[in-house]
């Protein structure tokens, strides 16, 4: 929200071509304030996974950031796309098109600020839970969410598979007891993807959620 006000302040000030800040600024500042709601719709994301075209025009400075952001991480990133955990569990990050290898009965898209590729979006296990970079939905519906998934190979992602990604796989490993605690869950995630790491909402909406399964 500061970048926000402070990009905001910069367009009014300067004026002229400046003035472009003023758009950007408050993408930041709406993007500030979704997260302290907790608002995660914030960028209208549809349950086909498609970006409605207000949202494309509304956030076009903050898109376009936020994707070649995205691009320069992959592209200098010595990470593999995904990783697998278990036999029907595979982490990674959100994928370009041809990157998907072999079948799932979930395709798991925890992004809320991208929209997935046609291609994967089409398949009949895809399913949009958006959840803003570093923040966490209510237990309630990260459990929700869980048990709608159907038996079988499923891969989660977000953009870089590290927060999000960590979180909702973690709950699906306890959800079907293949791990006892979330500790044990970090360790075997970390073993395959080193780089996924929880913040600290996730962290508490990860341990409500365990304490939930018994």
């Amino acid at each position: 929200m500061l970048l926000g006000l402070m990009l905001i302040a910069l367009g009014v000030l300067k004026g002229g071509w400046f003035l472009t800040a003023v758009w950007l600024g408050c993408d930041f500042l709406a993007l500030g304030i979704a997260h302290f709601r907790g608002f995660h719709r914030v960028f209208g994301k549809r349950s086909d996974g498609t970006l409605p075209a207000w949202s494309r025009l509304a956030f076009l400075p903050l898109l376009l950031y936020t994707s070649a952001v995205w691009h320069i991480l992959r592209l200098f990133s010595r990470e593999p796309a995904h990783s697998r955990v278990t036999e029907e569990l595979v982490v990674g990050r959100r994928l370009l098109p041809g990157e998907l290898e072999g079948d799932f009965i979930n395709y798991v898209d925890l992004t809320a600020e991208f929209q997935e590729t046609p291609a994967i979006r089409r398949s009949a296990g895809y399913v949009s839970f958006p959840v803003l970079d570093g923040s966490a939905p209510e237990p309630d519906a990260l459990s929700e969410m869980v048990n709608r998934l159907r038996p079988g190979k499923t891969y989660v992602h977000c953009a870089q598979g590290h927060g999000r990604t960590g979180m909702f796989a973690l709950a699906v490993m306890l959800e079907s007891k293949t791990v006892r605690t979330v500790s044990e869950g970090l360790e075997k995630l970390r073993s395959v993807r080193p780089g996924i790491s929880l913040s600290a909402e996730q962290r508490r909406c990860i341990e409500k959620f365990s304490e939930r399964c018994g």
